[in-house]
């Protein structure tokens, strides 16, 4: 699985420049240098990318494997498009409703999620299961985290968020991960038309 987690985490890594629109707004984290957007921001979202990508084959144990797609699919340039369209949601309800960012995020990766099980719906139960296990996983992690460092939570910006926080782990956190689980575990197979199958 190394090949899918460095390509996806390779591609999905410049959304790290989306941070700028979360401070401080959202958060406002501890950096090492500028804390709207640091080298942290690169890192994070390098790890979180190949994680999501490879979480659903780690889950089936080796029962699925990879398979390129039949010339009904072209892939690539159409795909890449296609979820350009949730980025240009994204910034057009952030600018014209004026909402929290994250709470735009939340829509454009709705709308990316629809398109990507209407133009692939042989991956949908990897949007489903990609979603669901990083969901669970992040709030394990971050909910131990909270445990050692209680005070992390006051970084976020709770008077602009719901102020839901379970076991140290504010709500939007949680959506967050699951919506982006479910839209990046099958970016490596949507954008280079490769389909999952079951091993025999």
């Amino acid at each position: 699985l190394r090949k899918e987690m460095l390509i996806a985490s390779i591609i999905i890594t410049p959304a790290a420049l989306s941070e700028v629109f979360f401070v401080p707004g959202y958060w406002l984290p501890d950096t090492l240098g500028n804390p709207k957007l640091s080298i942290e921001d690169f890192i994070f979202t390098f790890a979180v990318g190949g994680i999501i990508a490879v979480i659903y084959e780690l889950f089936m144990k080796g029962k699925v494997k990879h398979q390129r797609l039949c010339n009904c699919y072209n892939g690539g340039l159409f795909h890449g498009l296609i979820l350009g369209i949730g980025v240009i949601v994204i910034f057009l309800t952030y600018a014209i409703f004026k909402i929290n960012f994250m709470y735009a995020i939340y829509i454009g990766i709705i709308v990316n999620i629809v398109l990507i099980s209407i133009t692939r719906p042989d991956l949908i139960k990897k949007v489903v299961y990609s979603g669901l296990l990083f969901g669970v996983l992040y709030f394990l992690f971050f909910s131990v985290f909270s445990l050692f460092v209680p005070g992390f939570i006051k970084h976020w910006n709770l008077e602009n968020l719901s102020g839901i926080i379970f076991v140290g782990v504010p709500l939007e956190e949680i959506l967050w991960a699951i919506g982006t689980g479910s839209l990046l575990g099958p970016i490596y197979e949507y954008l280079l038309s490769i389909k999952l199958t079951e091993r025999r």
